[in-house]
């Protein structure tokens, strides 16, 4: 554990010397969360205030795509900011050949670098998630319906979407390692750009239902379906294919 946690530290200083890297990753993720809550709540929050009575259902809906599609777009684009400049970087620079040249164990690497991408993005996530669930409930439904959370809604934005990326971030860096630091990126925007929009709208046509336990399960099934074939490719995972994959 203390490798893990020195290993991660330093790449962390590492990752966030990429200052334009940064920079752009800040800009866009606000950029794209501002756009999809303004448009939820001119939309869809805004009209259903005015109807006098208010379905707390719909709200809770609403708001529960709002706090689940910033998390994930929070952390969604810190994986495809810092995971393809990180990896190359350090193909390039011979300092993952340093690593493994030391006694540390490949998995220890290997764990440390994805904590280390996943890390920013998952403090900005919750901390931009939170905000969104305050800023909401007290501009739209405190002064008429009241303080509004629902408890699925929190877990699977607060929980179960940090599970789902740390398990993306764990094979992006796999793929990146023993390949091609690009086709880790491919599948860091596929997934990405994929799920944000089957996921509103799904919740927009009422097929998924945010706020329900069974949305927080069909999320951890996602989860246990990005760690299935890191399983199965274990025995890829060598000191050799690392280095030839360079």
């Amino acid at each position: 554990m203390r490798e893990i946690g020195l290993i991660t530290l330093n790449s962390i200083k590492n990752n966030l010397r990429l200052k334009i890297v940064l920079i752009v990753y800040i800009t866009v993720t606000i950029i794209c969360v501002l756009g999809i809550t303004i448009a939820f709540c001119f939309f869809l929050i805004a009209p259903e205030m005015k109807t006098g009575m208010p379905d707390r259902s719909e709200l809770e809906l609403y708001l529960g795509v709002i706090m689940y599609t910033t998390c994930f777009l929070c952390l969604g684009v810190n994986l495809n900011s810092f995971a393809f400049q990180s990896m190359t970087r350090e193909k390039s620079r011979g300092n993952i050949e340093s690593l493994l040249a030391t006694p540390l164990e490949i998995k220890n690497i290997w764990i440390a670098k994805s904590i280390a991408i996943f890390l920013p993005g998952l403090i900005l996530g919750e901390f931009l998630t939170l905000i969104a669930l305050v800023v909401i409930n007290y501009i739209y439904f405190v002064p008429v319906v009241g303080f509004i959370l629902n408890p699925w809604s929190a877990v699977s934005s607060f929980l179960v979407v940090p599970l789902i990326y740390l398990c993306m971030d764990l094979l992006v860096y796999f793929v990146g390692l023993t390949g091609k630091p690009a086709t880790g990126n491919i599948i860091a925007q596929v997934f990405l750009s994929a799920m944000i929009p089957l996921i509103i709208n799904l919740a927009v046509r009422g097929i998924l239902d945010i706020a329900s336990w069974s949305f927080a399960l069909i999320n951890l099934g996602v989860a246990a379906a990005i760690i299935i074939p890191i399983i199965f490719l274990q025995p890829r995972f060598t000191r050799e294919k690392i280095v030839l994959s360079r």
